[in-house]
């Protein structure tokens, strides 16, 4: 499925996107994995996947720095966003335009943006208490 074409995923060590890692290498795609850290703690189970050695290559990269997200979006014909800042409604918003951004700038053929409803949580605390509806 996945012979000579290489993807790229964001935030590949979170519990989603390391299970998405683990299919594709398994169906023959390399993988460029982003991480905020490179050290064995947080990514030692990325490498110990099947054909992770050939096939899995990791960037430490932060979603607000285009540069870092360009780098290892390079060479991949898709990219999968699974990485966002928890509970930023900003920085998401940045992130995903980087790695938008990105992905355009590699000539990248299709991009998935994965979330959840968790992704922003709307609190009604932080909202102008004018806002509030009273109960």
């Amino acid at each position: 499925a996945g012979s000579g074409k290489t993807v790229c995923v964001t935030g590949a060590g979170g519990y989603i996107a390391s299970w998405l890692v683990k299919l594709l290498l398994s169906r023959g795609y390399a993988v460029h994995g982003t991480v905020r850290h490179l050290g064995e703690e947080k990514t030692g189970h990325l490498r110990r996947l099947e054909n992770a050695s050939e096939s899995l290559r990791l960037f430490k990269a932060d979603l607000l720095d285009y540069d870092a997200m360009a780098a290892a979006v390079v060479g991949c014909q898709g990219v999968f966003h699974v990485a966002t800042p928890l509970q930023m409604l900003g920085p998401a918003v940045t992130g995903t335009t980087n790695v938008l951004k990105a992905a355009s700038a590699a000539n990248a053929v299709r991009v998935v943006v994965v979330s959840s409803m968790v992704a922003v949580e709307i609190n009604p605390k932080d909202w102008p208490q004018e806002l509030v509806p009273c109960c």
